[in-house]
């Protein structure tokens, strides 16, 4: 049984950029009929302009060289964009299990008889297939893994030949693309970050596109972040080149994953854009305890909305704050569709946390929950600022290359100039997040007094996700 991708997966799939955003309006469930699924595929008829609709399926099995995908319209792109869009449906859970329509049973076992012939005959070569008029196969030699295992490029493929061609496909598409991107990097500093080009969006949008073609889809998501920062504010020649030094460094050290300690290398790995299917994550060794959910946030990259979820374990409110770990568990969700939270800030539970791999475990996947859930909102231990920045040093220390880190801290709120806030205590501050705007709900509720408040910090500041005081968790 292949493993549902996420939405973030899908267009990790798509041959361009533009590709990437004709699909996303098609992942609408009145614009498809009989769409339907199961454990090793999915399919539906898409309801085009033309007279007749359009047959797509998508085969997500790995036994027989999956992804690969079937369409009837004209486009030449490989997958084209209602593939995507049908795959896309399928991640935001909008295709409900039904049994194969006659097309896209007879694709399959067509699919099913070539394999099982190959696998008799001499080893198979992979060669890209182009889309017919007549609902021809779309198959993508290396395409990035919808479901499998995510492994780097250095690894092996096992004995089957068609994998391991795919495999080594794939990792020299990543590497070109990691190669031209840090040419790229060496060439926008030696021109100087003052040269008009770096200030257009089409220069940035360019080279993410490039690197999605690469299946790099990790760093084009960064790309599109630096992009942002871009005439942010009088200084944005600092921030941009703090990014492209980050840049350059996942570029190189993806090329050289062999030579790292394993945790680290795997940490490239998935900031590279190497996924890791989450079947293979709930495999792994869990973390039982008692976890406090402590907060939420949310952020659009594109049109995906991703929300982080954190919860913490191993010291209670007036405990010890060294001994708090933290857990990350994200969902995505697209085309303005809100993302349902699954657990709800103030409340606890125990349950089995399994990681993501890394050098710094932050990324989880929630697996059994032992229980019911209580009233958490008394909140985690509380740390002093010095000692949650030098938490935070030492995490970016293990990976230079995460954008948040969660920090809890009792703080009063204090305003000192322009607008701007910063959160005390007795061993130092920290400047309050311009992309923070509920100040006056902070103030109200701690009524200048210490309060305990979670939140996540970031190069912008901190910024406050929720409060915890006289026993309720008030999120921000």
């Amino acid at each position: 049984m292949s493993a549902r991708p996420t939405p973030e997966q899908v267009l990790t799939l798509a041959p361009d950029s533009a590709a990437a955003s004709a699909a996303l309006p098609l992942a609408n469930p009145g614009a498809w009929s009989a769409a339907g699924c199961d454990d090793g595929a999915v399919w539906g008829q898409y309801l085009a302009t033309s007279a007749e609709p359009y047959n797509v399926a998508v085969d997500l099995s790995d036994d027989v060289g999956g992804p690969a995908y079937r369409c009837d319209c004209p486009s030449r792109k490989i997958p084209c964009k209602h593939a995507l869009g049908l795959l896309l449906l399928y991640a935001n859970n909008g295709v409900v299990p039904a049994r194969r329509m006659p097309f896209a049973a007879e694709w399959l076992q067509r699919r099913a008889v070539r394999a099982r012939s190959a696998d008799e005959q001499a080893p198979p070569v992979v060669a890209a297939a182009v889309p017919t008029h007549d609902g021809g196969e779309q198959s993508q030699a290396g395409a990035g893994s919808l479901g499998g295992r995510a492994r780097a490029p250095s690894q092996g493929a096992g004995s089957d030949p068609a994998r391991s061609k795919r495999q080594l496909e794939r990792s020299e598409r990543m590497r070109a693309g990691l190669r031209e991107l840090d040419r790229w990097l060496v060439d926008r500093v030696r021109a100087g970050l003052a040269n008009p080009e770096l200030g257009e969006a089409a220069t940035w949008d360019r080279l993410a596109a490039r690197l999605v073609d690469a299946q790099c889809g990790g760093l084009a998501n960064r790309v599109k972040r630096v992009a942002t920062k871009v005439g942010q504010h009088a200084r944005w020649h600092e921030d941009v080149l703090e990014e492209m030094a980050l840049l350059h460094a996942l570029a190189v050290g993806a090329q050289h994953t062999s030579s790292l300690p394993a945790d680290l290398a795997d940490g490239v790995h998935v900031a590279t854009g190497l996924t890791v299917a989450k079947d293979d994550v709930l495999a792994g060794v869990a973390s039982t305890a008692r976890w406090l959910v402590v907060g939420e946030s949310r952020s659009r990259e594109d049109r995906i909305t991703v929300q982080r979820t954190w919860l913490a374990a191993g010291a209670a409110a007036g405990g010890a704050a060294g001994a708090t770990t933290w857990a990350m568990v994200l969902a995505f969700g697209a085309f303005g569709r809100e993302v349902m939270s699954e657990y709800e800030v103030g409340t606890a539970f125990d349950a089995d946390v399994h990681w993501y791999p890394g050098g710094l475990p932050l990324r989880a996947i929630i697996g059994r929950i032992h229980g019911e859930r209580t009233n958490g909102a008394a909140g985690p231990a509380s740390a002093s600022i010095a000692d949650a920045l030098s938490s935070c040093g030492w995490a970016v220390a293990s990976e230079p290359w995460i954008e948040r880190y969660p920090m809890c801290i009792a703080v009063v709120p204090a305003p000192v100039g322009n607008g701007r806030w910063v959160l005390a205590d007795g061993t130092g501050s920290i400047p309050v997040s311009p992309a923070f705007t509920r100040v006056a709900e902070l103030v109200c509720v701690s009524a200048a007094e210490p309060v305990v408040v979670m939140g996540e910090w970031s190069t912008e500041g901190f910024l406050p996700l929720t409060v915890f005081a006289g026993g309720q968790a008030v999120m921000l």
